[in-house]
C-alpha cells in the first residue's frame, strides 16, 4: 500500500472515526501516539541491532513504525507531501 493511500485511509478515519478502529483511537489519543512511535522506533533498532537478523522480522518493525509514524502526522495534520518536500529540499 503506497504511503498516501495510507495517509487518505488515515484520514478518513480521523474525519469518521468508527467504532472499534484502533487508528480512531490512536488519532483521539495523541500521547498514545507518541508513545506508539517511541516503542516501534525502538522495536526497529533491536531488531536492526540483532547478530540474528531477519529481513522479515526488520520489515515488519519499520511497517509498524511507518504506520503509527503516519497517525502521528494525520493525527498533527501535517500532510505526507511536506515530508517528502522536505526530502527533496535536503538532496544534495
Amino acid at each position: 500500500m503506497p504511503l498516501h493511500d495510507l495517509e487518505a485511509v488515515l484520514r478518513s478515519r480521523r474525519d469518521d472515526a468508527p467504532a472499534g478502529s484502533y487508528t480512531a483511537e490512536l488519532l483521539a489519543d495523541p500521547e498514545r501516539t507518541q508513545r506508539k512511535i517511541m516503542e516501534e522506533a525502538f522495536e526497529v533498532c533491536l531488531e536492526l541491532g540483532r547478530t540474528d537478523r531477519s529481513d522479515e522480522r526488520i520489515a515488519e518493525e519499520a511497517a509498524d513504525l511507518v504506520y503509527h509514524l503516519m497517525v502521528g502526522l494525520v493525527g498533527a495534520d501535517v500532510p505526507f507531501d511536506h515530508v517528502l518536500r522536505v526530502l527533496e529540499e535536503r538532496k544534495r
